[in-house]
């Protein structure tokens, strides 16, 4: 078990100036396997780092450990992260040095539940266009929780809206973070949005 119940992932590129997700529209479906990569260094990432300096020491191995990726596959993943502008590496030191990056006017972060991404990122396949769409999904509603709320109530639109993803997937992806625990359904009795629990925070 870790000492902290969440990580701190750095969001900026979330709110870029034309209402996009630069980074989730950036991460297409024409190369699921990259994309997945990309998303899944990037929630390791937010588990590792140092709350403050927002700095992780990590081997490849212990990478390929945490999210069930290839060496190959983190290689590319975390270069594709450095190509947008969301990871900062330095492999000057024994073990490779990795920051996520702000802007100087955006500091804003989401919480990612520490011990569930721990145990549960690596049951995620790495190929397939579900669990691509999974992960855009499971990092959005990360994004869109608010405060020290644990649930995260969103339209099925909203969620396309921010991932550019097709309406048809949105089902796939959200039971691909069912059956691995990252997220539960609430009951509601208003059909017009779905709150979801986020499981570990």
């Amino acid at each position: 078990m870790s000492g902290r119940r969440f990580g701190r992932l750095p969001n900026w590129w979330s709110r870029s100036a034309n209402g996009d997700d630069f980074l989730l529209m950036s991460l297409k479906s024409n190369d699921t396997g990259t994309g997945i990569a990309a998303m899944k260094c990037l929630l390791a990432l937010s588990v590792l780092i140092d709350f403050h300096s927002r700095i992780a020491e990590v081997s490849l191995s212990g990478m390929e450990e945490l999210t069930g990726l290839s060496r190959p596959m983190v290689i590319r993943g975390l270069a594709r992260l450095e190509e947008l502008g969301v990871v900062v590496s330095d492999k000057d030191y024994r073990t490779n040095r990795y920051e996520l990056t702000i802007k100087s006017n955006d500091s804003y972060w989401a919480k990612v539940p520490v011990d569930t991404v721990r145990k549960r990122l690596k049951t995620i396949s790495n190929r397939g266009i579900a669990p691509f769409t999974a992960l855009k999904l499971y990092i959005t509603i990360l994004n869109l929780r608010y405060k020290d709320k644990t649930t995260v109530q969103v339209m099925h639109d909203t969620l396309r809206n921010y991932t550019g993803i097709q309406t048809n997937q949105v089902r796939h992806g959200l039971d691909v973070l069912y059956s691995s625990a990252l997220l539960h359904l609430m009951p509601r009795e208003d059909r017009a949005t779905n709150e979801y629990q986020i499981l570990g925070l």
